[in-house]
């Protein structure tokens, strides 16, 4: 029976890894649903102890005890263990991240996450570096701090984003004493050059949340529509919007508004926040100016919003004056961070009979 399991490792073992990787990737965007959520953080805070000990466990070779305990084989599955956790880690954070933020703006963030996911399995060679590991581990906990922080405190802005980086540093540097513990001659031959990437790393996270490049995590858009008219039902909206003609299948609301000099166009928006969190986020209009292409600020609406509701909290702003045109909402945070962006056409209404519908959000 083992030789039939060796067998197979060694003629399929080259699928069975990407295989895993994507069949976990696609299980954790099930399971993994609210940042929220206690069962959610459980199993990001298990892979980053995970990741911590084998990390530590490898670091001990040459020691005493690493002698004892690390053989050929023990080290060889504790590589797996750690290179699939560090998988499991930013497969977790691409699917948060991304729920997040608008990738129009997010995208090189969100795409590094999913390069070190993809890396864990088809560039694993590299986790196997000692000195990658730690910067690799340094960016989890960097990554896991963000969005845990402001989850607990019940609060999001620069502040707390400075203090979830503190936090983080606390936590790095009590693991690096860990290591220092474990096996001081090692670490002090590669403690120069960890300090270097770990300071860049924490430097460049900085640059990019200030830049508004970082997602709002953890705020997620659920939902955002251009609409003619929304009532308030309590509990509720009715809103109504235009149909699209009946061959396209992939589009229920028309993002053309024929529109009439007076008359109010709104933007409604379901944004998630965890429970008792409260904030505020933005409806930033702006229309195209095809002369200059560029897009020109209108206006911008604050909206208060408070977390809790597994659908998201839902808000709408309105305006009345357009000029006709490409124009565009920005949800975003008032720090700047974009959740997401609904473009849609101001066309005059002329004789156009628009064909209304109401539907209940």
């Amino acid at each position: 029976m083992k030789k039939q399991v060796y067998h197979i490792q060694e003629k399929y073992g080259h699928i069975i890894m990407p295989i895993a990787l994507i069949g976990g990737f696609i299980i954790d965007i099930f399971t993994l649903n609210q940042i929220d959520q206690t069962f959610d953080n459980a199993i990001l805070i298990i892979h980053l102890l995970v990741t911590g000990t084998t990390i530590a466990l490898l670091f001990s070779e040459g020691t005493p005890i690493g002698k004892k305990i690390l053989s050929k084989k023990i080290t060889y599955r504790l590589e797996t263990l750690m290179v699939f956790s560090f998988g499991a880690l930013f497969s977790g954070f691409v699917i948060f991240y991304t729920r997040s933020g608008s990738l129009l703006t997010s995208w090189p963030f969100v795409l590094t996450m999913l390069i070190l996911m993809l890396g864990t399995e088809f560039r694993k060679k590299y986790f196997y570096r000692l000195r990658l590991q730690i910067v690799i581990f340094s960016m989890a906990i960097l990554s896991w701090t963000i969005f845990f922080v402001p989850v607990v405190i019940k609060k999001i802005g620069p502040w707390i984003f400075i203090l979830s980086s503190i936090i983080a540093l606390m936590i790095i540097s009590g693991f690096l004493f860990i290591l220092w513990k474990i096996n001081k001659k090692r670490l002090v031959f590669h403690i120069k050059k960890i300090i270097i990437r770990i300071v860049a790393l924490f430097v460049l996270f900085n640059i990019l949340y200030f830049t508004n490049i970082l997602p709002p995590i953890p705020l997620s858009l659920k939902y955002q529509a251009m609409y003619y008219e929304v009532e308030r039902l309590y509990p509720g909206y009715n809103a109504q919007y235009e149909k699209t003609s009946w061959f396209n299948i992939f589009k229920k609301r028309s993002t053309s508004m024929y529109w009439r000099e007076g008359e109010d166009i709104f933007a409604f928006t379901q944004v998630f926040a965890p429970t008792q969190l409260h904030t505020e986020i933005e409806h930033v209009w702006e229309y195209y100016d095809t002369d200059n292409r560029r897009w020109v600020h209108n206006n911008t609406i604050t909206i208060p919003i408070t977390g809790g509701r597994k659908d998201g909290y839902r808000g709408f702003s309105k305006k009345t004056n357009f000029i006709y045109g490409t124009w565009r909402v920005k949800t975003q945070t008032n720090n700047g961070q974009t959740l997401g962006i609904k473009r849609f056409k101001i066309i005059p209404y002329d004789s156009h009979i628009r064909e209304l519908v109401w539907e209940e959000l």
